[in-house]
């Protein structure tokens, strides 16, 4: 007897906790898509103190202005200190000449370190990545890069063989400016070798005004041209590289001549001979 109520009591048991498993069925949530957006770059930039941004070639075209420390003034910290109408020295967070350095290819630039009215004498045409550490950098690049570095470096070649070329047209209507880049190249095996010609013409400045104001003095402006603001530029690029296995080996000449003018009025201008003992006093 006492057997068959412990049979019972097992079956109802089971009887419960099978109705108990079918009523906690799980049920299907459909959750909103999370999207993680992070680079290893990233991680890397936040935990050093060292800022470094990397300015591909896309961005370069669409900031492009024929010059490259203007194209390069919109990332936050980067000055142009324009000079005459064609060239500019960079400043990194106000810092510029011999307090920030310049390399091209690994080797550093120092034209633009030189004097007031030398500006960086790279074709802004033939930089393809530009690599722009903020901040002190000496123990890796030397004194001179205290404030910060310009980097300049050139894309890896194509993977498989391939000849390939670029042409860019350049055209402003402030002063006129017409400029040309023709570019052409070829992968070969373990040869990767790239020739550039640029050029631009540019002539005065057009200004909205008959006056300027230069130390107090008036100077008219002939016409609202700022006269002896034209010039030109050709450069002349040749990059080769020679890859085998983990040996590399490469080879880049280049020549870039400029020849602008500087407006008269801070250099000069007709004035009386009492205003001119000032401005050189300035000076």
């Amino acid at each position: 007897m006492r057997i068959g109520y412990l049979a019972g009591v097992i079956l109802a048991l089971s009887a419960l906790s099978i109705y108990a498993q079918e009523a906690d069925t799980l049920t299907n949530v459909s959750l909103s898509e999370i999207v993680v957006h992070e680079t290893a770059r990233h991680i890397r930039a936040k935990s050093t103190p060292l800022t470094v941004e990397v300015v591909n070639s896309a961005s370069l075209r669409n900031h492009f202005t024929g010059n490259l420390i203007q194209s390069l003034k919109h990332l936050s910290g980067i000055q142009s200190m324009d000079i005459g109408s064609g060239f500019s020295k960079p400043m990194i967070r106000g810092l510029g000449f011999n307090r920030i350095t310049v390399t091209e290819n690994g080797i550093k630039q120092e034209g633009q370190q030189w004097g007031a009215d030398h500006g960086l004498e790279i074709d802004a045409f033939h930089v393809e990545q530009v690599m722009v550490h903020k901040g002190p950098s000496s123990l890796l690049y030397g004194s001179d890069a205290m404030g910060g570095v310009i980097e300049i470096n050139q894309l890896p070649p194509p993977p498989e063989n391939l000849f390939f070329g670029e042409a860019i047209l350049l055209g402003k209507s402030v002063n006129g400016t017409m400029g040309r880049s023709i570019m052409a190249g070829f992968r070969k095996d373990r040869w990767y070798t790239k020739i550039r010609f640029s050029e631009q013409h540019f002539g005065d400045y057009r200004v909205p005004t008959d006056t300027v104001i230069y130390l107090t003095q008036k100077m008219p402006i002939s016409n609202r041209r700022l006269k002896n603001t034209a010039g030109y530029e050709r450069d002349m690029n040749v990059y080769t590289e020679y890859r085998h296995y983990r040996y590399l080996s490469q080879y880049a000449v280049s020549n870039t001549y400029q020849k602008t003018g500087f407006f008269r009025g801070p250099m000069g201008f007709r004035m009386p001979a009492g205003w001119k003992m000032m401005v050189a006093a300035g000076i």
